[in-house]
């Protein structure tokens, strides 16, 4: 079905990379992209046989809540906290393990070239981060939605 195949090729990355940008640039995950993945969703939900489908929404509610519990300590961006729990809808429930992962490499990537940019070599002994600098963790988030991707049980379901 050509709908489907245009969400899962056409509007998931434009969407992710819309999110990797506006986040590295602004520090702001769009509600206006968030939605756009949401209702993408549901509409490939409709449109294809789904039987993991309580899986997705149960992981997914989960992420969220404790996406929100990082916001509200001031650890997350609600942006962030939103993206993941719209990203869990799109990817495997049993690919959970390696998205966590794949947000903790690509984030710790970002961390060292936020220090590398802003310290010399020299004074990064005994730092972990930057004062006053924030990491654009949608960035993460977004990068191992893209990394998993290819790899989804949707692309046969289009």
């Amino acid at each position: 079905m050509w709908l489907a195949e245009l969400l899962l090729l056409g509007l998931y990355p434009t969407a992710l990379c819309t999110c990797i940008g506006t986040d590295i640039a602004r520090r702001i995950i769009p509600n206006t992209v968030i939605a756009a993945l949401l209702i993408g969703f549901a509409t490939l939900a409709i449109l294809t046989p789904l039987p993991d489908l309580s899986l997705r929404l149960l992981v997914a509610v989960a992420v969220t809540a404790l996406g929100f519990s990082l916001f509200a300590e001031n650890v997350v961006g609600a942006g962030d906290a939103k993206l993941a729990g719209v990203l869990m809808l799109w990817t495997e429930p049993a690919q959970l393990p390696l998205f966590v992962l794949a947000c903790g490499l690509i984030g710790g990537v970002l961390t060292l070239a936020a220090l590398a940019m802003h310290r010399p070599a020299d004074r990064l002994v005994g730092t972990i981060a930057v004062p006053g600098q924030t990491i654009p963790y949608g960035v993460a988030l977004a990068g191992a939605g893209l990394l998993l991707h290819p790899y989804s049980s949707l692309l046969g379901a289009g």
